[in-house]
């Protein structure tokens, strides 16, 4: 996905999941696109959605992969002892501390002189997680997985995450329907309860931080990791709670469904009434009944949990009966 540079600071911006506005994380500037932009972003947006609707079909699915591929960016690395890195990309986000490159079947942070500390933050911030029992263990998967780290010749730190091949980040989908925000309401409340479950507060935890698999509906937590504080921790004079996480994911929540906020949500014919109003909510006392509040209006929202196959689209999936 092409990357639009401020015009005010010369930094890379981020498209809203509308594609029709961006803003720049650097200087704050906010800029509505012109069409052709919107155009190429919508496109794209649709592109990926449509990976929410392939089905089963393993050779379908790596055609399409590969076509989103084609376009991918390349960039090489120098190491500090002459080795050569080749990276290539289909996305980059870049803030004030790193760039991250989603590759294939990695992500790449590339931090900036000075934020060398980061990389260590994020390892040492992985390697702390836990579970609650050998159940629940396989939500490891759903974590960071480093694979290695290099300093490279120009005093820059690299640090290699291991990624499924099918995983992209939440950002690149744009805008979903009501019913697929509802399961990655759900896969996020389950990380919650990770974060909750070892006192993490995670003040990263959104739409370029999450990356989403479109076939098996999983969300993973992949990056932000060298923000990640001790539950009650004071950070600019303000004290950090993991109720901060459950507000971040009614905040995702919100934008991916194309709310401007959390607060702007309202009942519309694809977000039931109960949705809506669990959007607004101030987040429970802890992510566990959090989460039970969560499927207590999933099913007043709509109905009671079923089986559906993906190999159609939103108006024969999500279309009410009588």
């Amino acid at each position: 996905m092409k990357n639009l540079n401020c015009k005010n600071c010369g930094g890379p911006m981020l498209i809203d999941p509308s594609g029709t506005t961006a803003n720049c994380p650097f200087c704050g500037s906010k800029y509505v696109l012109d069409h052709r932009d919107t155009d190429y972003y919508r496109d794209f947006y649709e592109r990926m959605r449509g990976f929410l609707h392939l089905s089963a079909d393993g050779q379908e699915r790596r055609r399409r992969a590969d076509e989103l591929w084609d376009s991918a960016a390349s960039e090489v690395f120098e190491c500090s002892d002459g080795r050569q890195i080749d990276i290539r990309s289909m996305h980059t986000y870049k803030n004030r501390i790193m760039t991250a490159y989603t590759a294939r079947q990695n992500i790449i942070f590339r931090f900036d002189i000075g934020n060398e500390d980061k990389a260590d933050r994020y390892r040492k911030n992985v390697s702390s997680i836990d579970y609650p029992s050998a159940d629940t263990r396989s939500l490891s998967d759903f974590f960071p997985r480093i694979s290695g780290g290099f300093e490279l010749a120009d005093a820059t730190t690299l640090l290699v995450v291991k990624k499924r091949e099918d995983e992209y980040p939440l950002r690149l989908f744009g805008t979903l329907s009501g019913r697929h925000t509802a399961w990655l309401i759900g896969r996020m409340e389950n990380l919650c309860c990770v974060l909750e479950y070892n006192s993490i507060v995670h003040p990263e935890f959104g739409l370029d931080t999450l990356y989403i698999d479109p076939y098996d509906h999983q969300a993973s937590l992949y990056g932000g990791w060298w923000s990640a504080v001790p539950n009650n921790t004071a950070v600019n004079g303000r004290i950090c709670t993991t109720r901060d996480n459950l507000t971040a994911l009614r905040e995702t929540a919100a934008k991916v469904l194309g709310f401007e906020s959390a607060s702007a949500a309202r009942e519309t014919e694809d977000v039931p009434k109960p949705f809506a109003d669990f959007l607004r909510s101030t987040p429970l006392s802890n992510a566990y009944e959090d989460f039970a509040y969560w499927d207590d209006v999933l099913i007043k929202s709509y109905g009671e949990r079923r089986f559906i196959n993906m190999e159609t689209d939103d108006k024969q999936i999500y279309g009410k009966g009588q």
